[in-house]
């Protein structure tokens, strides 16, 4: 998360929305990272993830610069250019269309605003790809059935993963809504990684 905030810049005078927030960590880290004028939105469905993140932003005293609202990603409903920087933690991967999303966070940032979407992703190099594959779709789900008493939750995870865009796939993606100097950095092995672009 520290190197997706990163790539914001400056955070002064800023105000971000994160969208599919969840319980509010990266919402938090982004705010912590700039300075008393920095604000943040973060919209999620899920009633019970916000209720969470409520708690965490009391407890760290946030609650002046940190909003969380339940909200629809595929229906935001904020206005046209509102925000200066739109962000999204592991969740575009989830969105049920992922063009009207992304078409939705492109539609409320600022003209010159940066977009940043931190998102798994499928390791290149083959033999960590072999071991990714083999623990996510192999040990993951037996380990966290037996944990979580749900293996099915941890079934869909590598499925969702490897049926989310490449990121060559997924620039063009960015690019369709109206963004411009998109870019892919892997992050853990290419296990994970950023992609940013401006609004143009």
């Amino acid at each position: 998360r520290k190197e997706a905030v990163a790539l914001f810049g400056s955070l002064a005078g800023k105000n971000v929305l994160d969208v599919a927030c969840g319980t509010g960590d990266l919402a938090i880290a982004i705010v912590k990272a700039g300075d008393d004028t920095t604000t943040v939105t973060g919209a999620d469905f899920s009633k019970e993830m916000l209720k969470i993140g409520t708690e965490k932003i009391k407890k760290n005293n946030l609650g002046n610069r940190v909003t969380l609202e339940e909200g629809d990603a595929l229906n935001l409903k904020y206005d046209d250019s509102s925000f200066d920087c739109v962000s999204c933690a592991f969740g575009v991967r989830n969105f049920a269309d992922l063009d009207i999303g992304l078409k939705e966070m492109s539609r409320v940032l600022k003209k010159g605003g940066t977009m940043v979407v931190l998102e798994f992703t499928a390791p290149k190099n083959r033999l960590v790809g072999l071991l990714y594959r083999f623990y996510f779709t192999r040990l993951l789900p037996i380990i966290g059935g037996v944990v979580s008493g749900k293996k099915s939750a941890y079934t869909y995870l590598p499925d969702s993963v490897y049926k989310f865009p490449s990121p060559p796939e997924f620039k063009k993606r960015m690019e369709s809504v109206g963004l411009s100097d998109v870019s892919f950095i892997p992050l853990t092995l290419g296990i994970c990684g950023i992609h940013t672009g401006v609004k143009t």
